[in-house]
């Protein structure tokens, strides 16, 4: 009964990513802290030290590596949302603000796996668009809403469904054709 509930449900239109990235590396930063502390106290310094003062200066730390993955991790995407079926983003890359474009305006696409390494904590789509009079820019980055995702996850499914409809004659890299053929990511999926 779900899954029919579920089939019949419209897609997402909006995505919000980042939070739980956000959370992991404040919960493994809280889980190495007393251990920094304590190795930083016992060997790596002479004289005295305050064990409060060092505990301080690490939740400063703390404090401004949570704020930068924050700033790196948090994404908004749109689809469409105002119906003009223009693609709308604001991340890191764009310095969190928003911009947006026509999928028909998009010329080639990339996907950088986070499992082939290279120390990504997501996958990244990558978007070359056309040279157009209204903006400076022509290239888009999107980020996976999944840690360490192949691509699959939203908001990169329903963006690399959404270009290929518009253009089918876009340039895919390797990941992207893999990612794309019917045995793989299933031909259903992509005529919805």
């Amino acid at each position: 009964m779900n899954r029919m509930l579920r089939a019949d449900a419209p897609h997402r239109r909006a995505f919000r990513t980042g939070g739980h990235t956000v959370a992991t590396v404040a919960v493994l930063y809280l889980l190495a802290l007393p251990i920094a502390v304590w190795i930083r106290q016992d060997g790596l310094q002479t004289g005295a030290t305050d064990f409060a003062s060092e505990f301080r200066f690490a939740l400063w730390l703390l404090a401004a590596l949570v704020g930068l993955v924050a700033a790196a991790a948090v994404q908004r995407v749109s689809l469409g949302a105002a119906g003009d079926g223009a693609i709308r983003y604001a991340n890191i890359t764009s310095l969190h603000r928003s911009r947006s474009f026509a999928p028909e305006e998009v010329q080639a696409m990339s996907l950088h796996r986070a499992k082939d390494g290279r120390l990504r904590l997501t996958s990244t789509l990558e978007l070359r668009l056309a040279p157009a009079a209204h903006r400076r820019w022509t290239t888009v980055t999107l980020f996976d809403g999944d840690m360490s995702g192949d691509g699959r996850a939203e908001p990169l499914a329903s963006i690399i469904r959404q270009v290929v409809q518009a253009r089918p004659d876009v340039a895919l890299d390797t990941n992207l054709r893999a990612l794309l053929a019917a045995r793989r990511y299933g031909a259903s999926s992509l005529e919805r």
